[in-house]
């Protein structure tokens, strides 16, 4: 049988989110079943794999491992990652290929993939009983027919090479295949030598299932350079100095946790005491807590929002003489807090009829804020003046507060007031009301991101099912994409983030992310 032409994924490297997701699929599958204790996972794929690897992800799909287990029911929950592995199955063997048949007999507890360079990429799967796996490879062409490359059988059709390489099957372009049966024979550097991998997965947990890594060049080659979801993704985590970055991911029995690092080039002086998390209402959908506004704007531009961002700054210097740098974000430097809660009644008895977005923070020159607030009030009035009217801001005490508040549309009301204490800016008046409770003590909040720590450069909440709820009420979720995502988030319940300074390597950015799915 002829070998069939190379599949797209081994013709080019894949964004390294995809693949962890793809190699959580392995578990979700059926490639994992429990007898076992819960002992840290092997990596001797990484030893195959070139020090200058760009990306590499590794899934533990050892039968014995109870771990594993917990981490494919959880898996399970997350409809993205069954279609991957159908993407995974599709791409890596032959249509009539069925997985508990022809792969779960032989694997053995590793699975691994990296990208070796922008063009040669590979797969390194354990083998436990090589002669089903070389029955699985006969099918594919004729093994022991095939060249020789310094005294392994190499099966080659165009970029695609197959081959065993000490216990594992090596399948991906040519060029990758030979540089695993190098590094198998001891020539060359290996990944699990390299000093940036080491330290990126330093303090995983001994319960992970998967881990995944990307070299500097990997977080822009491999991750900023794409579309969607993996160029955000690799854009926060590329920064100048960055050095690599590494995940490893837990199956727990309250849902999934995420353990990062990003080593080299943390932000100097990122961390604040999250002391306005207690003003945010129990009931928010969302929180994002970080030390500075200017922090907060380049995460904005960082996240794809660069033009909309430059654009404020010149309408605001242009309409209203405010440097938005010097005037509106440099006093804001101690703590913000972002919120969104639902809709609610304003201090006026009214209902309001969209979702709530309150800022908090603190201001180390009222002042200076209170005026550059002042100078925006009739630009900002005039924009958001509907036909035939000229609303304007008005004084009103809200909450205790002096603060001024525009009746734009039964939706909008934008409200602010500043104080000694700080700054409070709002979408409705409700949200410069006291709240009623603090996220805090939220049961969901508590189960994602637990005790809060003294310091953090940055945390985030997200209630899943009540921003979705919200969604579905404005009518976002008629929008095609984020439809997709309602549908593929439904099982998660929260999820909750924490990043801090590693205090032992203050270069260094750790965080957790935990999914909660009931």
């Amino acid at each position: 049988m002829n070998l069939p032409a190379p599949p797209a994924w081994v013709r080019r490297p894949l964004v390294l989110a995809a693949l962890a997701a793809v190699a959580l699929l392995a578990l979700a599958g059926g490639l994992v079943c429990a007898r076992g204790g819960d002992g840290g996972p092997p990596d001797t794929a990484a030893r195959l794999v070139p020090a200058s690897a760009l990306a590499y992800v590794h899934v533990s799909t050892d039968p014995g491992r109870a771990a594993d287990a917990r981490f494919a029911a959880r898996a399970a929950a997350l409809p993205p990652l069954t279609r991957l592995r159908d993407q995974l199955v599709a791409a890596v063997a032959p249509q009539s290929l069925d997985v508990a048949r022809d792969v779960r007999p032989w694997l053995g507890g590793e699975l691994a993939y990296a990208a070796v360079s922008p063009a040669d990429s590979i797969v390194l799967a354990a083998v436990a009983d090589r002669p089903r796996a070389e029955a699985l490879v006969a099918r594919v062409g004729n093994l022991s027919g095939a060249s020789a490359y310094r005294g392994v059988q190499l099966l080659v059709a165009g970029t695609t090479a197959i081959a065993f390489v000490g216990d594992f099957l090596a399948v991906g372009t040519e060029p990758a295949v030979r540089a695993a049966i190098d590094r198998e024979q001891g020539e060359g550097d290996r990944l699990a030598d390299a000093a940036p991998f080491r330290r990126a997965l330093e303090g995983a947990p001994a319960g992970r299932s998967l881990t995944a890594y990307a070299s500097a060049a990997g977080v822009r080659e491999v991750l900023a350079a794409r579309p969607g979801a993996a160029g955000l993704l690799g854009r926060l985590l590329d920064r100048p100095g960055l050095e690599a970055a590494g995940a490893a991911l837990t199956g727990e029995d309250g849902g999934l946790r995420v353990t990062a690092r990003v080593s080299g080039g943390a932000p100097k002086d990122a961390a604040f005491e999250p002391v306005l998390l207690e003003r945010v209402p129990e009931r928010a959908a969302a929180y994002l807590g970080v030390k500075s506004a200017a922090r907060l704007a380049g995460l904005a531009e960082r996240l794809g929002a660069t033009r909309v961002v430059g654009q404020l700054r010149r309408l605001l210097r242009r309409e209203a003489q405010i440097d938005a740098d010097q005037d509106l974000l440099a006093p804001l430097d101690g703590e913000v807090a972002l919120s969104v809660t639902g809709p609610g009644e304003d201090p006026e008895g009214t209902a309001a009829g969209a979702p709530v977005v309150t800022l908090k923070a603190r201001t180390a020159d009222a002042g200076r804020t209170g005026a550059a607030l002042a100078r925006l009030q009739q630009p900002l009035a005039a924009r958001l003046a509907l036909p035939g009217t000229v609303p304007g801001f008005r004084p009103a005490t809200i909450g205790g507060l002096d603060a001024f508040t525009l009746r734009a549309t039964p939706q909008l009301a934008p409200s602010y007031a500043v104080s000694a204490d700080g700054l409070v800016i709002s979408t409705a008046p409700a949200g410069l009301l006291p709240p009623r409770g603090t996220l805090a003590a939220a049961p969901a909040f508590d189960a994602t991101i637990g005790e809060v720590p003294d310091q953090a450069d940055s945390l985030g909440f997200v209630d899943l099912r009540q921003l979705l709820a919200l969604g579905e009420e404005t009518g976002l979720t008629g929008i095609s994409g984020l439809a997709t995502a309602r549908d593929d988030l439904r099982r998660v319940r929260a999820a909750g983030a924490v990043v801090t300074q590693d205090p032992a390597h203050p270069s260094d950015t750790t965080a957790e992310l935990f999914l909660q799915i009931p």
